[in-house]
């Protein structure tokens, strides 16, 4: 039998000079995730902020993002600090893209939370995906090479323009 990981692909990566917007308030925890996106998506820019209102600034000018465009995806903590500032940035994310008429950037929410009333929430107000945070470097780098896989190999996703 063929095992998933004995194939390689001979297809290249969607991605190249794309970048990720990661939005967490712990300086220790946007470099521990900044290192583990770096290690498994070479090519991928992992620009990091520390609340909602840096990144809806980075989105509005593009500055440290990649050269017109959109990230092509967003990581973003649900405690920041509290868990009604980031669903405030959940949604202001989501209004961001609708106000500029442009297809919206898939957002992922991560938090150390595993409460069914905090994933509900999320998903509630449009997160696309929900992840509970790992304390281990090397957990990370796996969670994120399956996030590589699906968000930026294997779904089809809008092109982001800046217009």
């Amino acid at each position: 039998m063929i095992h998933p990981d004995d194939i390689q692909s001979n297809r290249p990566p969607k991605f190249g000079r794309d970048s990720i917007l990661i939005i967490e308030d712990n300086p220790d925890h946007l470099f521990l995730v900044k290192r583990a996106l770096e290690e498994c998506m070479p090519g991928i820019k992992a620009v990091g902020t520390s609340n909602g209102q840096l990144a809806l600034d980075l989105l509005t000018t593009n500055h440290g993002l990649s050269t017109k465009a959109s990230p092509r995806l967003i990581l973003l903590d649900l405690y920041l600090p509290t868990r009604a500032e980031g669903v405030l940035t959940l949604q202001a994310l989501k209004n961001h893209f609708v106000k500029l008429d442009q297809p919206p950037v898939p957002v992922v929410m991560f938090s150390y939370s595993d409460h069914v009333e905090d994933i509900n929430l999320c998903y509630r107000h449009g997160a696309n995906a929900y992840l509970v945070k790992l304390p281990d470097y090397h957990d990370w780098v796996t969670y994120f090479s399956g996030l590589r896989d699906f968000w930026l190999e294997t779904a089809t996703l809008p092109p982001h323009q800046i217009f």
